[in-house]
């Protein structure tokens, strides 16, 4: 009897040990305007998960693109489309997510490299109208 309930305790202490290892996700809210996101520069820590809520508070739909970033886990939740960027033609990009004016969209992510990456809104024009921002991966101390 002594054997099974220490056997229940160690089992215990062993998966609430697991469960503490575990990253918090890092959560940002990005305001994407007629023709600017806010924030333009965003921190986040790098091998933590990141959850992007992407606000279109804009009049037409605005998109979050990273061209190349080392990522993982990647999971969206996108309001927007897929044809409004590139004239119809979506570009392989690692990261992705668009809404719609009024809605919002989230992405949840993983990076895997430090640094600094630039993001961008890839509809037509808007990136060269300053439309764009850099996310900041930083090694946690």
């Amino acid at each position: 009897m002594w054997k099974k309930l220490l056997s229940v305790v160690v089992l215990t202490l062993l998966l609430t040990a697991c469960a503490g290892a575990s990253q918090p996700a890092t959560e940002i809210t990005l305001d994407a305007a007629d023709f600017a996101y806010s924030p333009a520069s965003v921190t986040v820590p790098v091998g933590a998960p990141v959850v992007l809520t992407l606000k279109n508070s804009g009049h037409v739909e605005h998109d979050f693109v990273i061209e190349k970033i080392d990522v993982k886990s990647v999971l969206k939740k996108d309001s927007g489309s897929a044809a409004h960027h590139a004239h119809g033609e979506e570009m392989d990009f690692d990261l992705h997510i668009s809404a719609q004016p009024g809605d919002t969209s989230v992405l949840e992510f993983t990076i895997s490299e430090p640094g600094t990456y630039t993001f961008f809104c890839s509809v037509v024009g808007h990136k060269e109208a300053g439309m764009f921002g850099e996310l900041i991966v930083v090694t946690q101390e």
